[in-house]
Parts: C-alpha cells; sequence; structure tokens
C-alpha cells in the first residue's frame, strides 16, 4: 500500500488543474440523464487449418449505461450479451461496472470492475482496435491468474487526460478476474501501474507495470513460496493528419504456476508449474485515404522459455510471428467493414493456423 501512495503523490503533483481520462471505453455526452450506448460486430472467418472450416458468429454484442451524478460522481456499466466471449459458458455476463469519484481533477478514483491499466493496445476500446484480433503478447500477458478476462475488480487512481503531458492510472485488484472473489488481498492481489508522456502533438509515449501474488496453486507440500507474475511494456504512437503507426513490446515473467496459450488470438489453454519468461512485440501502421479506405498492416512477434517442475522437456522454448494484412472502411461516424488475413510462422513446428476474418461494426 506505501508503494500505491507513493507513486500517487509523485504522479499527482504534475497533473494538478488537468481534465480527466476516463477508464472506460466511452464517456457521458452530457451532465444530465442516463446515456446508453453499445456496439455489434457480426463476422465470418475462415481458419486455414488441416481442415479449413468456416464460420459466422459475433466476436462482440455490447451495451452500456455512464452518466454523471450531481455532486462530483459519475457510473459506468458495460454488459458483453455475445455467448462466443463467454469463458464461463453461454450468457450475457457483466464487464464493467464502476462508481467514480471525480471531485479532485488531478486523482479521480474509480472503485468497480474494470479493465487493467496496462499498455497500449490493451487500452484501445475493442471498437477502435485498427485489426479485428488484439496482439498475442498482449492478450497472454494481461489477463487475470485464472486465465478468464483482462478485467478485475479493485480500485483505481487516475488523472489526465488525451491531450495533457502527463497522464496515469494505478489499480489494486484482486487478481481473479470479474467471475471471483475467492482470495484475501493480504494474500494475493494484483498492483498495476500505467503512465504516458504527450511531448509534442501526435507523439505519445507509455510506460506499464504490472506485479501480483497468489498462493501455490500446486499440490506439491515442497512448494511454499507464493506464485508472482511480473509485467512490464513500453509503447510508443504517433499519429498525424491521416497516418498512424505504433508499437508496443512486453515483457514478463512468471514464476510457480503459468497458463500457455496458442495461435495469434492467444487465449491461455494449459497451466504448468515452474518459471516462465515471455516477451514479444508488435508494429502497426495504417493510413486513411479520402474515400475512407484504410489500409492496415501490423507485425507480432511472441517468444517464451518454459522452465516446468513438472515435465522432462524443462526449458522448452517457442517462438511465432504472426503478420496481419488488413482493409478496413468507414461508411460513415458509426459504421466500420474489417478484412482482416493472419499469417503464422511457430517455431520449431509450423502449424497450419492461418485466417481470414470479414467483420461488420455498427456503433449506437
Amino acid at each position: 500500500m506505501k508503494k500505491i501512495l507513493t507513486l500517487t503523490i509523485v504522479l499527482t503533483s504534475f497533473l494538478s488543474g488537468t481534465k480527466i481520462h476516463a477508464q472506460g471505453c466511452a464517456e457521458p455526452t452530457s451532465d444530465e440523464g442516463v446515456t446508453i450506448w453499445g456496439y455489434l460486430q457480426p463476422e465470418f472467418v475462415t481458419y486455414f487449418e488441416e481442415d479449413t472450416r468456416a464460420n459466422f458468429q459475433f466476436r462482440r454484442m455490447r451495451i452500456g449505461a455512464m452518466g454523471n451524478i450531481p455532486y462530483d460522481f459519475s457510473y459506468y456499466v458495460l454488459v458483453e450479451t455475445s455467448n462466443f466471449m463467454n469463458p464461463e459458458g453461454n450468457g450475457a455476463y457483466l464487464l464493467d461496472a464502476f462508481v467514480s469519484y471525480n471531485r479532485l481533477d488531478f486523482a479521480k478514483v474509480a472503485i468497480g470492475s474494470f479493465k487493467y491499466p496496462f499498455g497500449l493496445e490493451l487500452s484501445t476500446a475493442c471498437h477502435g482496435l485498427y485489426t479485428i484480433r488484439r496482439s498475442r503478447i498482449v492478450n497472454e500477458m494481461t489477463i487475470n491468474y485464472d486465465g478468464t478476462s483482462n478485467r478485475d475488480i479493485g480500485i483505481m487512481v487516475l488523472g489526465g487526460s488525451k491531450t495533457s503531458l502527463l497522464a496515469y492510472q494505478v489499480a489494486l485488484t484482486n487478481g481473479y478476474g470479474i467471475f471471483s472473489t475467492n482470495n484475501n488481498l493480504f494474500d494475493s492481489y494484483s498492483l498495476t501501474g500505467r503512465a504516458t508522456v504527450q511531448p509534442i502533438e501526435g507523439l505519445k509515449i507509455g510506460g506499464s507495470m504490472r506485479y501480483g501474488t497468489l498462493p501455490p496453486e500446486s499440490d506439491d507440500p515442497s512448494i511454499t513460496e507464493d506464485d508472482s507474475k511480473m509485467r512490464f511494456g513500453f509503447d510508443i504512437s504517433y499519429m498525424k493528419g491521416k497516418y498512424m503507426i505504433q508499437a508496443e513490446y512486453i515483457d514478463g515473467e512468471d514464476k510457480g504456476s503459468y497458463t500457455t496459450g496458442g495461435g495469434c488470438d492467444g487465449g491461455p489453454a494449459t497451466t504448468s508449474v515452474g518459471t516462465k519468461y515471455t516477451e514479444g512485440l508488435y508494429v502497426i501502421g495504417a493510413y486513411r485515404f479520402a474515400n475512407n479506405l484504410e489500409p492496415v498492416y501490423k507485425i507480432e512477434t511472441f517468444s517464451s522459455t518454459e522452465k516446468s517442475t513438472e515435465s522432462a522437456n524443462s526449458g522448452d522454448e517457442l517462438s511465432s510471428v504472426c503478420q496481419t494484412f488488413g482493409l478496413n472502411y468507414y461508411p460513415n461516424d458509426w459504421t466500420r467493414l474489417q478484412l482482416n488475413y493472419t499469417y503464422a510462422a511457430e517455431d520449431p513446428k509450423e502449424v497450419k493456423n492461418d485466417a481470414l476474418l470479414l467483420q461488420l461494426q455498427v456503433k449506437f
């Protein structure tokens, strides 16, 4: 707790008098009444695996409500209704639900469930991504302890705006996501922080950190030390006119229990005990033409070294390079059509897992 207080005091000393940026995907449009908003993302996907398969699905179907309450309070709620996105099974579930206290411009406080404040791509709203999928390194390194989502329940202090020189977010959360509170903060927690600086208009540089501990998940009585997870991230982006380029690097170390996923879409798949070192980066660029066509190119790398105490193959290494070739079209301010082709190459063994994705998005 002393670390949180010290970091908050240092950062907020630079931010007095600035407007606050919200930690949700949108902000209230007025100071009175309730704002209802949401977006739909139906899509068609073709997977070029050993046996090619294709299907229609909804990546996301989200609806939310937000508003300001006189005086100094605001609320934000977001619900996911797509069965395809529910890690616990079928049915709608709550994503974000927090209440914010806004009296202090340099230190807004929010309590509830929210997305981890880590990195550039994770901080970007789903409806604002340039590609349909997030990067594998982002997916695997920003999930909670039980591997279900990149959201958690806790308290966040934040300040700064999209145009201010400095902005920050610091969050203390349970670490087990929005589906569980079966922990004690004295035994397990997650501390996440992100700070950005904008030295000139259009150029933004960010740094992120996350550290958490949890009791050992292994049944081995000889294991007495807590599991720990450490993450570091660095990102940079530049936007000028119709040009956009951004890059992000994430490095992490898991001691104790760790999860391992697969493919460029990267969800967690298995749990092992030992130590896992992971790093990766992505670079993405886009240009919006006058006819609202936007070509996109993204290249991402991912590598991990696993030293498992439960496997004879201790020291296994995995690396992959994934490229996404995309084309976005914006008929208007509320609608977007995205076409992505992803090509993935793995080492030591390359598998067939390329994909062609077509998604139509509508916001309301």
